[in-house]
């Protein structure tokens, strides 16, 4: 740790200290400006920084949040036994511990993970210490913020394949309910890999439904809006007809778990596969007519032109017998 570095993180841990908050915007901003240009290669500042924050009772702080992702495995493993050495000590370092355990749950016990909320919600799926695989949407425009800590955020640049293909606009089906077409989320093939009976799936959303939606697909993958259907008197914000282009990137085992209330818009959540990232907690939907659970396929943030209600997630199940897909949309 040069003598300049060591001067910043006291810098940081100054201008997040003072008063009165009306001048917080403006020295976050200027933290932020120091920070991130450590975020390429500069784990021991990190980490140095982190500590620094705690000990001042200053961490808690998106700012800090954030800078964990930044970490190399190294530095990662040392803040676990760090984090963990503080809560014994009576320290507040909960949603630190959490974002750590998340990325890398190996280092915890099972009695830490299960005070953490997200790790209770995926009870449902496979062990979440190690869930199954998933794949990452990697937007071509990169992650729409201009903070250092968000746009540089390893989710959103992940390496992806060539193979690119369109995301949002206009679809193809008309809501049988507000009479409006559908948006296109995504036209999958083969569902993205999974080998599924359909060689492509058509994914189309009424952005005006806050309840669970059902779409029949027919052999081309096309869908249509079948009963039961969203109330008249559901509304959301004016959708976007914006279009993006994306590439699907294997996610690695750091960023199978992502927390929809951790992350809170700064992580890439646009994922195929794996585990959902709730908002307000489990929420699988039977076929209908059946008991049968349907399997989950994706989700998508309300970012880059797509809003769920007041900001929130759409997660989107699949039926390989019926051929149905249903949406469930969940926000704040």
């Amino acid at each position: 740790m040069t003598d300049l570095e060591s001067l910043e993180i006291e810098t940081v841990v100054r201008l997040l200290s003072k008063t009165p908050h009306a001048t917080r915007p403006a020295r976050y901003e200027d933290c932020t400006a120091i920070v991130a240009r450590h975020l390429k290669d500069g784990s021991e500042f990190l980490f140095a920084l982190i500590k620094a924050a705690i000990e001042a009772g200053i961490h808690q702080t998106s700012l800090i949040d954030d800078v964990i992702s930044f970490l190399d495995d190294t530095h990662l493993a040392r803040l676990a036994f760090f984090l963990q050495a503080e809560v014994k000590r009576g320290t507040d370092v909960e949603d630190l511990l959490a974002q750590v355990a998340l990325q890398a749950p190996e280092l915890f016990p099972l009695s830490t993970l299960s005070d953490i909320p997200d790790f209770a919600d995926w009870l449902t799926h496979d062990d979440p210490r190690s869930p199954s695989a998933c794949h990452h949407f990697i937007f071509e425009e990169g992650a729409p913020s201009d903070i250092p800590t968000h746009r540089n955020h390893p989710t959103w640049h992940l390496p992806a394949a060539e193979q690119s293909f369109s995301v949002g606009g206009e679809g193809t089906a008309i809501c049988p309910t507000c009479r409006n077409k559908l948006v296109h989320l995504v036209t999958l093939d083969d569902l993205g890999g999974k080998r599924g009976t359909l060689p492509r799936l058509h994914i189309e959303t009424c952005a005006n439904s806050l309840e669970l939606t059902y779409y029949f697909h027919d052999a081309a993958g096309m869908p249509t809006p079948i009963a039961p259907f969203h109330s008249a008197y559901d509304f959301t914000s004016e959708p976007t007809m914006q279009k993006s282009i994306v590439r699907l990137a294997s996610t690695p085992p750091r960023w199978l778990r992502q927390s929809y209330g951790l992350s809170n818009s700064r992580q890439n959540l646009f994922r195929l596969g794996g585990l959902p990232s709730w908002v307000q907690g489990p929420q699988f939907p039977l076929v209908p007519g059946t008991d049968r659970e349907m399997q989950f396929l994706l989700q998508f943030d309300s970012l880059a032109g797509f809003f769920w209600g007041s900001g929130g997630m759409l997660y989107v199940f699949w039926d390989e017998e019926s051929q149905i897909t249903c949406h469930v949309p969940q926000y704040t």
